[in-house]
Formats: structure tokens, C-alpha cells, sequence
């Protein structure tokens, strides 16, 4: 871990040597957004299950080396937000105060995850599937995919049962898994994970593990292929334009959008009327009256470049 810190202190020091171009700004933003959108292809392709293969209810996107969003394919907007959060809580687990620290992360490892409480999954059927992208032996970025799986055990089959009061009764709950372990896809694991539900039938009856493995696995595979696709794109980006300049484009952009999210707020808030520190608020409803309140505070002086 220090030498990978090391090398990456000096990555970062030619990184900041680059000068952003506005048209090169254009060009790497589309690269970037065409990786995402390839690997979305080829999952769409490779996988066999209804909800990946027509209903498309997945989404593929490429982070920066701390687990940072860099480009989102225009898949599912549901999976935006967390996306990036299940990468971080994997860059942490595996990180040097991490719990997995002992066995980092090397090439041909992929990760997998769902967890929504722990490890930044949105519902269990939504399983993401992280790779890292190596360069000089350190992880220069990552790609992952999510997916929709129709069904990973619980109390009823879809594992998404309105009466359940517990999280284990809604399927299979996986904080961090090497689904592939040097280039090794790790099948008797990922079944033991998926068919652990069904321990807990003495205390949840109903409690079943996942009832279609197969299509579980085939479309995990399919996932890693998607993201193998994301890694081979990567990797022909940075023989083209060198990792220093690749990189450097990826903050680019990061700054970017940050920027452009900054001036729509500020819009906003012009728009509305507020004062310099404003808050505007709204309210909802749930089917059975409770309510969902919510009030967002804009502040334009914190929002000034």
C-alpha cells in the first residue's frame, strides 16, 4: 500500500502539470461517456435474464481511482448517486485501515456488492459488480455495472416483499465479495451467498434463497464482462493520450460539472427569489398519509467561484 501510495503522490504531481484545453475537454467527456455506453452494450448483449436484457433495468459507469464518478452512462438516474458510493466503500474496505486490507486488491480481482445500509447498494436485487483498472501496478481507475436480479431470495420470489420488516427477509445481503479472484471466477462462493437466505427459514418462515441461480450467475457474468469491456477501453485511452493526460482530463471534467452544478443552483435560487442564504421546501405524501418533508438551504456567497 505504500508503494502504490507512493507511485500515485507522483502520478498526481505530473497530473496537476497538464493544462485543461476546452476542446480536448469536449473530446475526453465523450471518451469517457463512450466507455460507460459500451459496456451498457455489451451487458445488454451478454446477459440472458428479462430485466437486464429488456428492460434494461442496469447501469454502467467509470470512477476515478478514490471511487469518484467520472462518466454515467445514461442508463438508470436511480443509480447515479449510489453508484459512486459503493465504489468508495469498496476503495475504503480494501484501503489500508480497511477490513480487507490484508487482501488489497490485485489484477484480475472483481468485486461485488449490494448491501444498501453498509456499502452504498440502493435495493438487494440491485447487485454491482466493481473492477479495477491497473496501470504500473496501481488502480487508476475503476469501472462498475449494476444490475436488477430478478430475484436473490427472501420471504417471495422478486425479493422485494412489501411486508418484510427486516432486511435479511428481502434476499441475500453482500457487503463485499471477489466474485473473481485472480482472473478466477469464484462460482461456489457467489452460490454459498446467494443460497444463504434459506438458513433462516426456521426463524423467517419463507425465508428462501435465490430461486433462479442461474440466471444469477449467467448475468454476473455478463457483468464482468461489461466491465472487462470498460477496462479494455480504458486501457486503449491511456496508450493513446498517456495515463498522465487521461487523467488529468478526468479532474477536468469532475471540476466541470461541479461548476456547472454550482451556476445551476445559483440560477435557482435567482429564479426564485431567495436572498443570498434562501431555503425552499416541499412536501408528500406516502399511500398511507405519512408524510415526506424536505427543505434545501442555498447559500449564492458559498456558491461564488
Amino acid at each position: 500500500h505504500r508503494q502504490q501510495q507512493q507511485q500515485q503522490q507522483q502520478q498526481q504531481l505530473k497530473v496537476s502539470a497538464v493544462e485543461c484545453d476546452p476542446i480536448q475537454l469536449s473530446i475526453f467527456s465523450h471518451r469517457f461517456m463512450g466507455i460507460a455506453e459500451q459496456m451498457g452494450r455489451v451487458l445488454q448483449r451478454t446477459s440472458i435474464s428479462v430485466n437486464i436484457k429488456e428492460r434494461l433495468d442496469f447501469s454502467c459507469a467509470l470512477f476515478g481511482p478514490d471511487g469518484s464518478l467520472v462518466a454515467n452512462a445514461p442508463h438508470l438516474p436511480v443509480h447515479l448517486g449510489a453508484m459512486s458510493e459503493a465504489v468508495r466503500f469498496q476503495v475504503a474496505y480494501y484501503g489500508p485501515a480497511g477490513e480487507g486490507r490484508e487482501q488489497g486488491l490485485q489484477e484480475g480481482d472483481v468485486l461485488l456488492s449490494n448491501h444498501p445500509q453498509l456499502a452504498g447498494g440502493s435495493h438487494l436485487p440491485d447487485i454491482t459488480v466493481i473492477t479495477p483498472v491497473f496501470s504500473g501496478g496501481c488502480v487508476v481507475f475503476f469501472v462498475a455495472s449494476r444490475g436488477h436480479h430478478a430475484d436473490i431470495g427472501g420471504i417471495s420470489p422478486g425479493s422485494m416483499p412489501p411486508s418484510s420488516r427486516l432486511l435479511a427477509e428481502e434476499g441475500a445481503a453482500v457487503v463485499s465479495f471477489k466474485l473473481v479472484r485472480g482472473g478466477a471466477f469464484q462460482e461456489a462462493g457467489i452460490t454459498q451467498l446467494l443460497m444463504a437466505p434459506g438458513q433462516l427459514a426456521d426463524q423467517l418462515p419463507g425465508c428462501s434463497g435465490t430461486r433462479n441461480l442461474s440466471d444469477n450467475l449467467s448475468d454476473l457474468k455478463a457483468q464482468v464482462a461489461a466491465n472487462t469491456k470498460g477496462i479494455q477501453l480504458v486501457q486503449e485511452l491511456i496508450a493513446e493520450h498517456s495515463l498522465q493526460v487521461v487523467q488529468a482530463y478526468m479532474r477536468f471534467i469532475q471540476a466541470n460539472a461541479e461548476d456547472a452544478v454550482r451556476e445551476m443552483l445559483r440560477e435557482f435560487s435567482l429564479a426564485r427569489g431567495l436572498p443570498e442564504v434562501g431555503t425552499v421546501t416541499a412536501a408528500d405524501q406516502l399511500d398511507d398519509g405519512s408524510p415526506i418533508a424536505l427543505a434545501i438551504t442555498i447559500d449564492r456567497s458559498g456558491l461564488q467561484q
